[in-house]
């Protein structure tokens, strides 16, 4: 009789203590959820959990334990009706963002969260299936990514070359131009040839795509328009080249194409481009004509050429006729002037004795009639 009078006084007290709590204290402490259910990538995110007291707060997604850390924030606070209210966020989601979250693992109540990545492609402008761009020597090299999707005013690019980023060049702003997706190698040459990659990034700064362009020079070569050597002497020919990667040299004598031998040798330029230099030692008539070198490499494979280059031989004597030519001119101007003198003085002296002859006479005649005259 005691022990049921206990019993009595045991849940009269249990059941007084459950009315002064309320309502709000046994039925609410199943978790209510406020907050992002979808964002975009790169852009913040918070989660708010109400929960009864009675509860722990113990955050998790996917079923893994959460924390304050690098990736979240997590606060924990107590409302004026007694509930606990936890908020998780984030300042940039990302796709690791994306799951099934709850406050508490005592309720099997769920708040799930979508990260939609930017649905933006990027497409580039290449010459070639395997991102390639082709330079031409000291022309304009135009890189241009275009957006293949939506076009987000907020998107930022960037460019580099290698790890390198790359703003039009303050100290010669005219050779390299940057704007947006576009950039600009104004006078091409050797040393803009490398990696290049365009990155779009988010208003957050989170990438989005990328692409790569492997920009190659495409070969250039070039001989003088003409040359000139003796018969007999060693030709060295050389051909300017420029190219990346090192174009192979060949060359082409009208239409043959030249390969060594006895007559025929190649060498390296400075750069150390294998047969940029021909040499013909020694050169002969039969080697007068049009010179051509071509050059190709890994990327071009379709050979590139040089105008022709018409060589002229000229004889071993050649320095000599002149000077012949220019004695023979000098002794035959000596003859004429020679001829001239001699024909000019004869001509003066029979003149001279003409006309000394009639006033000896008359002179002889006025002595002779002052002698009679005296007598």
């Amino acid at each position: 009789m005691c022990w049921n009078s206990l019993s009595v006084v045991v849940y009269s007290v249990v059941f007084c203590a459950l009315l002064d709590f309320g309502p709000s204290r046994v039925l609410a402490d199943e978790p209510s959820y406020e907050g992002n259910t979808t964002v975009r990538d790169g852009d913040p995110f918070k989660i708010t959990c109400r929960v009864s007291m009675f509860q722990v707060i113990k955050w998790q997604k996917d079923g893994h334990t959460l924390v304050t850390g690098e990736h979240y924030n997590i606060s924990e606070a107590v409302t004026n009706d007694n509930m606990f209210v936890s908020t998780i966020m984030a300042n940039s989601a990302s796709s690791m963002h994306s799951g099934a979250y709850r406050c508490t693992t005592q309720y099997n109540k769920f708040h799930v969260l979508y990260v939609v990545t930017a649905q933006a492609t990027i497409k580039a402008n290449y010459d070639y299936g395997d991102n390639h761009k082709i330079g031409e020597y000291k022309s304009k090299l135009t890189l241009i990514c275009n957006i293949d999707g939506t076009q987000d005013p907020e998107y930022i690019w960037k460019w580099f070359k290698g790890d390198n980023q790359i703003t039009t060049d303050s100290e010669d702003p005219h050779h390299v131009d940057v704007s947006g997706n576009t950039l600009v190698v104004n006078r091409f040459v050797e040393n803009d040839a490398g990696q290049y990659t365009c990155s779009l990034f988010s208003s957050k700064n989170s990438p989005i795509d990328k692409k790569v362009f492997n920009v190659v020079l495409k070969p250039y070569m070039k001989l003088p328009k003409t040359a000139t050597f003796i018969e007999g002497e060693k030709m060295e020919l050389e051909c300017i080249v420029y190219g990346v990667p090192t174009p192979e040299v060949s060359w082409k004598f009208e239409n043959t194409t030249l390969v060594p031998s006895e007559h025929i040798k190649f060498l390296p330029n400075k750069k150390n481009i294998t047969n940029a230099i021909l040499v013909l030692d020694p050169i002969t008539m039969k080697d007068r004509g049009n010179f051509i070198c071509s050059g190709k490499n890994s990327v071009v494979y379709e050979p590139v050429h040089s105008g022709a280059s018409y060589v002229r031989i000229k004889d071993k004597m050649a320095a000599l006729w002149p000077f012949l030519g220019i004695c023979a001119e000098v002794i035959v101007l000596c003859l004429v002037i020679f001829i001239y003198e001699k024909k000019r003085n004869k001509a003066e002296f029979e003149e001279s004795d003409t006309d000394q002859g009639p006033e000896t006479n008359n002179a002889n005649d006025h002595s002779g009639g002052d002698v009679r005259h005296r007598k």
